[in-house]
Order: C-alpha cells, then sequence, then structure tokens
C-alpha cells in the first residue's frame, strides 16, 4: 500500500493522535518507507508545512490545530548559530519577625533568613534535554546555593538569548544577585525575551500568569502545588526538593511551547536573521526562516516606504530593510514637526 494512502487510513482512524505517535504506530504495525517519511507525510496531510501547504489541503478533513509541544513540534527548527535559553529558578521564601498580617511594612533588621535558589531549570529552544538542579539537604539548611548557582551560570554565561516569564524583573535580577553573592563574574552579554512583557503588551488577557494565559491558548499547564511544598523544602526535605525540581522543569517545558505560539507577536523580537546573514534570501527576524511571503502591502514610516512580508514558519510580520523610496521621489518629501 502506498505511504500515502496508509496515512490518510490513518489519520481517518486516529484523528487524535500527535503527528510522531501516529508515525510511530503506522512504522511499527507495517514496517513501511522510513519513520521521517511516515512523519513528513502525516505533517502534509495535517496541513503543518506551513500556509502553503495549508491552502492546498482546505478541503482535506485530517487537518488539525498546530501543536507546539517541541519535543515533537511541527514547527520548522532553523538552523542558526544562535543559542536560546529557556529557563526559570524556585527560591526560598524570606522569613522574618512581623507584628501582624496586614499592611505591614518589614525592616530588614527584622529578617531572620533570606531568600536564595532552589532549584533551577533549563532547556535549549528545541532540544528535548532539560538541564536542572537542586539542593541537597544539608545545603537548604545552610542556606548554601554556590553549587547549584554555578551550574545555572555557566549556561547562562553561553546562552545569545534567553528566554523567562517575568524575567526582566524577577528571574534575571535574582540569580544576578546569587552570581555577585557567590563571587561570579557578571556572565558574557545576552539578550532578553520576557514573555511576561511582551504577553502584557499585545493582549488582553483577564490574567498574565503563565499557567492561564497557557489554559487560555489550549497548551500545557503547571504541576499543581502549593506553599505546603516550600515549607517542607525548607525543612531539608529530599522528596520535596525533588518534588521542586520536578515542577520547576515543567514550567521550562510549558514555557518553551508558550513563547514560540506567541513569537509572531513579540515586537522588537531579538533578529534572528542576524544569526544566519543569508547573502541570497530575506530571513524573518522572529525565526530565521527564509520562507516568506510578499504580502502586496506597505509599510510606511514618515521618511519611506517599505515592503511588507510574511513568515510561513511562524507568522510573524517584517519588512525589508531598504526602503522602496529613491531620491527624486523623497527630494520633495516633508517630515511632521514635533
Amino acid at each position: 500500500m502506498k505511504i500515502g494512502k496508509l496515512v490518510k487510513e490513518y489519520l481517518t482512524t486516529y484523528p487524535d493522535l500527535k503527528n510522531y505517535t501516529l508515525a510511530k504506530k503506522i512504522y511499527q504495525e507495517h514496517k513501511v518507507s522510513n519513520l521521517e517519511n511516515i512523519r513528513k507525510t502525516i505533517n502534509y496531510y495535517r496541513g503543518s508545512n506551513g500556509a502553503k501547504s495549508r491552502k492546498t489541503l482546505l478541503n482535506e478533513t485530517f487537518q488539525k490545530p498546530l501543536t507546539f509541544d517541541t519535543r515533537n513540534s511541527t514547527m520548522e527548527k532553523i538552523n542558526t548559530s544562535a543559542k536560546v535559553l529557556i529557563l526559570d529558578i524556585e527560591t526560598a521564601p524570606i522569613s522574618a519577625y512581623v507584628w501582624g498580617i496586614w499592611n505591614q511594612n518589614v525592616g530588614t533588621h527584622q529578617i531572620q533568613s533570606d531568600w536564595f535558589c532552589l532549584t533551577w531549570a533549563a532547556k535549549w529552544l528545541f532540544e528535548d534535554k532539560v538541564y536542572s538542579a537542586k539542593l541537597k539537604p544539608a545545603e537548604v539548611l545552610e542556606q548554601d546555593d554556590k553549587r547549584i548557582i554555578e551550574g545555572i551560570w555557566k549556561l547562562v554565561n553561553e546562552a545569545d538569548i534567553v528566554i523567562a516569564h517575568n524575567g526582566e524583573k524577577f528571574d534575571m535580577p535574582k540569580l544576578n544577585s546569587r552570581f555577585i553573592i557567590n563571587g561570579l563574574n557578571p556572565p558574557l552579554p545576552y539578550q532578553q525575551i520576557d514573555t511576561l512583557k511582551h504577553i502584557r503588551r499585545q493582549f488582553g488577557f483577564t490574567s498574565n500568569k503563565l499557567d492561564y494565559v497557557n489554559k487560555l491558548l489550549n497548551l500545557k499547564r503547571k504541576k499543581e502545588t502549593n506553599f505546603e511544598l516550600w515549607e517542607r523544602c525548607m525543612k531539608g526535605n529530599k522528596d520535596a526538593l525533588k518534588e521542586m525540581e520536578d515542577y520547576n522543569v515543567q514550567d521550562v517545558r510549558i514555557l518553551e511551547e508558550t513563547y514560540l505560539l506567541i513569537r509572531a507577536w513579540i515586537k522588537p523580537h531579538p533578529n534572528m536573521g542576524l544569526f544566519i546573514l543569508d547573502e541570497k534570501e530575506h530571513r524573518c527576524p522572529n525565526c530565521g526562516s527564509s520562507d516568506l511571503e510578499v504580502m502586496g502591502k506597505t509599510y510606511n514610516t514618515t521618511a519611506n516606504i517599505y515592503e511588507l512580508m510574511r513568515c510561513s514558519n511562524c507568522g510573524a510580520s517584517s519588512r525589508k530593510r531598504l526602503g522602496s523610496a529613491n531620491i527624486k521621489q523623497k527630494r520633495h518629501l516633508l517630515i511632521s514637526t514635533k
């Protein structure tokens, strides 16, 4: 049986199976072709290969909403030199003596124990492996996070771009605090993408918390937990620290999915084209893809006209760097004063 006909039959029988899972099932049951060819065929019939292929499949019944589970992502991984790190940290609470529970101003002299890092988790964009570290029970009791802080420092130092939810106000300043306290130099420069900032800027969700946003976008959710987990961690409970690490790892996985879904909306996004510098083709600034479509619409500034393009891989819009108007056309152009 031809691979296309076989795939269509399985798509009809198992419409809810993910692309990669379905490909493995077909391969194991029929031993036809190879797994990669089966997966590509499934992607085609489900319209997962971008806008161009979806246009030819409007009358097919196999299309599904794109999934951003990046372990089996249908979004193309563009071969760039950029090292994009997704990270999240979990910190210990601050303990202090207080005289009440409402509208309190806690002085530094009331602090009994300051915060420190309990766990961290990080992964490189599109890679399966999640790196993580947790304190040992004795390290918690001594409030010594030097060992695990050195590990996350090495990853941040290697990164070109760091992605975190509320990273600009929480994760990165907190990490910088632990870096200098533990005698480490500043990591080499990197660009930041704070998904919380871009979600607030572009959308009007009732809550911008990662778990709530993922609920609305039908993405994977955070692991359920409560403050009791932090209490057990602070007592040096080994099982609680492992649970905290697992919670941290899940946050990184779902953040990757969130980032990929909102990537086209991030303005400005660090220019991924600079990590390729292709002399022959235009590159999407958000993902680096060369699969771009001229939109037939212009982007006008006060001094020039630019041709607009849309990426078929991530959906982001961009404009050409060189304007369409020549010097003669701009000779009598006036610009408003402020």
